[in-house]
């Protein structure tokens, strides 16, 4: 009995040891981190950056196709719809919305995280284009690692705010095409207000993040707000009928809402015969999966809160 007892108080020992490593170890690389974003040139500590998500890179890259759906009330696009490098289930929809269209293999995602984004799988199967976000760390890293992994992809990675002022310039300045065949928007705030004033008479595809907590049948957003702060607390954003109504009077159809309810899917009017057009109110979904229950609550909590904008 005795010996049942120290072993498991070498256990016990053995796992908060354990965990003050890793503690010190998270400690330690913040610190790493906090000063050489403030004191280091940007080229050494991207290299940091680099070193440190090198492995995280690399597995996501690799990591096998997922076919998971999230939700049930599915249109027939949804068959094809997978996960690669996407966060949720958008790079089968993207793939497959580009098998029926011409294109030149050219795009510009606005809003990313350096390992999980719409254009990735794109940048492995050798399209080009531009990518921007307003955080450094993010575009360091990235730009690090793409030209280690994919030394010959012409990507063009802008660290920059975006405003519904700069939204046509960011796009289109240094362009590598005269025509953007997929164009990504996330940039978890002024989404509606940026994509108003985007010209899209050059853009194919249209992939935007809608706010499902908004529902089904409501045109909604947020006021315009330069200096909006994402704080994951449900109020950015607008609703899936906001952004429909919008793009339709652009000239675009939906055609895809991934399974998620994350992102929807607008196709020119003039490709759009290629594909079903759905009907907003019918085929909206909203699963989160990415957040805890409690956190979920204290979204819709938060919504209730504020005032939007009636569209």
């Amino acid at each position: 009995m005795r010996d049942k007892t120290i072993r498991k108080e070498n256990t016990q020992y053995e796992i908060e040891r354990h965990d003050a490593k890793k503690t010190s170890k998270k400690a330690f690389t913040r610190f790493i981190l906090k000063f050489g974003r403030k004191y280091l040139p940007s080229y050494l500590f991207s290299y940091i950056l680099f070193v440190r998500y090198f492995n995280k890179f690399k597995r996501e890259i690799k990591k096998n196709k997922s076919t998971v759906k999230f939700s049930k009330n599915l249109d027939h696009i949804n068959n094809f719809e997978f996960k690669l490098t996407s966060q949720n289930n958008e790079d089968g929809i993207i793939e497959h919305i580009f098998s029926k269209i011409p294109n030149k293999k050219n795009f510009v995602e606005v809003g990313f995280g350096f390992y999980e984004f719409n254009a990735l799988n794109l940048i492995k199967n050798g399209w080009e284009g531009k990518l921007i976000d307003f955080d450094k760390d993010e575009c360091l890293v990235l730009s690090r690692l793409l030209n280690f992994f994919y030394p010959k992809s012409k990507v063009q990675i802008l660290n920059k705010a975006v405003f519904k002022d700069n939204i046509n310039e960011l796009v289109y300045s240094k362009a590598n095409s005269e025509e953007i065949d997929f164009f990504s928007l996330d940039i978890d705030g002024n989404d509606y207000w940026v994509l108003k004033e985007l010209n899209t008479d050059k853009i194919k595809v249209i992939c935007c993040e809608y706010n499902h907590y908004f529902g089904n049948n409501i045109k909604i957003t947020i006021p315009y707000n330069p200096n909006h702060i994402f704080k994951n607390d449900g109020c950015h954003g607008a609703s899936l009928h906001a952004f429909h109504e919008l793009l339709k009077s652009k000239g675009f159809s939906l055609v895809a809402i991934e399974s998620s309810g994350t992102n929807a899917f607008f196709v020119k009017n003039e490709f759009a015969k290629e594909f079903e057009i759905l009907s907003p109110s019918k085929s909206w979904r909203g699963v989160d999966i990415h957040n805890t229950i409690k956190q979920i609550e204290f979204i819709k909590s938060s919504i209730k809160n504020f005032k939007f904008e009636q569209l």
